[in-house]
């Protein structure tokens, strides 16, 4: 599934690099017994995301593992089953949203919504559209001139996708999906040249 949140208005999610580094935090915290993460991409005033959901029994046996006086409420009802996996799951990325925001908002002094609600979710339809949706994520700050070179591209999972680094990414999974690392850069630098640099081979 690819995730997309998007800031309200001409607001922006992020003003520093810790920002950045917090929300990564609290995505993971929240939502590591939710989803697998394939990659992501932080932009100022947007962030993508490509995540397969965890099956309903792998996140029945997540919680049930959990101190049960610390779930929430929600959390409580999926295991009562008085809500379904769908509700779970959309409510548990809310819960990530709303408090990044609240902190983004006392750190800057600011009051309201900070993300656009509710946010995009596009399924995958098959292989060849999941490696182009990993490849679109990655090069996002290509995509809006933010950049001219994919390894510039700073808060990416495309380094930590070819680096030796433990990571929390489904690494081996996606590299195995490209082909490998080698084929994994190379499909992304040709898709990036053909798209954005040198758009359809256009001369």
């Amino acid at each position: 599934m690819h995730v997309l949140a998007k800031a309200v208005g001409n607001n922006v999610l992020f003003n520093t690099d810790d920002n950045k580094i917090y929300f990564l935090h609290q995505y993971f915290a929240y939502l590591s017994g939710y989803v697998d993460t394939y990659c992501y991409c932080l932009l100022d005033n947007h962030v993508h995301w490509l995540v397969k959901c965890k099956s309903e029994n792998e996140l029945m046996d997540f919680l049930r593992i959990q101190n049960i006086s610390q779930l929430k409420k929600h959390q409580r009802e999926f295991l009562e089953g008085n809500i379904s996996f769908e509700r779970a799951m959309e409510y548990q990325w809310k819960d990530f949203f709303i408090s990044y925001a609240l902190a983004f908002n006392k750190k800057n002094g600011r009051q309201g919504t900070l993300f656009v609600n509710p946010f995009r979710r596009i399924s995958i339809k098959d292989e060849n559209h999941l490696i182009q949706t990993i490849v679109y994520i990655h090069a996002n700050p290509i995509k809006h001139k933010l950049q001219s070179k994919i390894e510039d591209c700073k808060y990416t999972s495309y380094k930590s996708l070819i680096s030796d680094d433990i990571t929390r990414l489904c690494k081996e999974k996606i590299l195995e999906i490209f082909g490998g690392r080698e084929a994994f850069m190379d499909t992304h630098k040709s898709l990036i040249n053909y798209y954005y640099i040198n758009p359809y081979g256009m001369e």
